[in-house]
């Protein structure tokens, strides 16, 4: 079903792609569970935007000014993107208010405007590992599978389906190499978790459950190594810390200082790794 274009303070009707505002800066933070939503100002302290972040993604709504008549904050969506206007009489809390009163909406849509996004993969295109660009080519001794010296995707000649063909290589290859990374990182932390299993997660990179099972994305094979890194040792410091608080961050920091860089490539790259999916995943 296909969103409305337009909803009222009853909820907001898409999910802002990320931009950039020159000159701005951020201001005071409220959170509801994981969910972050902090003001965008510009330099002269004029609202210019709201930034609602996850754990690995950031999206953003601008501010328009509302008209006078305006009896309702709207959330809209148009060709520019998204945005809130309030009446003249509303409060910056207000606009909030109507934001994280529609989180579950919001974690809806985007997965879902994620999911849209898909690209059929033949002979000569090109996909992600690890990374970097890996071409699929047609292997002329009849190989079959991931190149790494060669950065190919070799596939035997004759495969009707190439995209199906490639999409099962990479899912076999994430599972065990993203097995074999938790362990490394589990022996290097001394984070044993229960269970470690690979999913085909619609919207999260990776979760860990009180009963100490931690999830990944098998989409993450497609990241560079460091990004898929920080994605296991941030699952595994929850093994500690069911919560993303200071202490949360010491422990992800000590064992990876640099864990801010690789999370805004998630940020900035993390959509694009959902485009390699089945033709019936897009059905759904």
């Amino acid at each position: 079903m296909k969103p409305p274009s337009r909803t009222e303070a009853s909820g907001p009707s898409m999910l802002l792609p990320r931009s950039g505002y020159a000159c701005a800066r951020c201001g005071q933070m409220r959170y509801s569970g994981d969910m972050k939503l902090t003001t965008v100002r510009s330099p002269q302290g004029d609202l210019l935007a709201y930034e609602v972040a996850w754990e690995d993604d950031v999206v953003r709504i601008r501010v328009r000014p509302g008209r006078r008549t305006q009896k309702r904050i709207v959330l809209r969506a148009d060709e520019r993107g998204y945005s809130i206007s309030a009446p003249p009489w509303a409060r910056s809390q207000d606009l909030e208010n109507v934001i994280l009163q529609n989180e579950h909406w919001l974690r809806a849509v985007h997965a879902k405007s994620v999911m849209e996004r898909f690209e059929r993969l033949q002979s000569g295109k090109h996909v992600l590992v690890l990374g970097q660009r890996y071409v699929i080519a047609v292997g002329p001794r009849g190989e079959d599978g991931i190149d790494h010296a060669r950065r190919t995707i070799w596939i035997p000649a004759g495969v009707r389906d190439v995209h199906t063909h490639v999409y099962h290589r990479m899912r076999s290859f994430a599972d065990s190499h993203l097995l074999q990374r938790t362990a490394k990182w589990a022996q290097r932390t001394g984070l044993h978790p229960d269970r470690v299993s690979i999913r085909d997660q619609k919207s999260r990179w990776g979760s860990c459950t009180s009963k100490r099972h931690v999830y990944l994305n098998w989409r993450l094979i497609q990241a560079p190594q460091e990004v898929m890194d920080y994605v296991i040792v941030h699952e595994l410091a929850h093994l500690l810390h069911m919560n993303h608080g200071p202490a949360f961050w010491q422990c992800v920091a000590q064992w990876m200082p640099e864990w801010q860089a690789q999370r805004d490539w998630l940020r900035l790259h993390g959509r694009d790794l959902f485009r390699l999916r089945l033709d019936s995943e897009t059905q759904g």
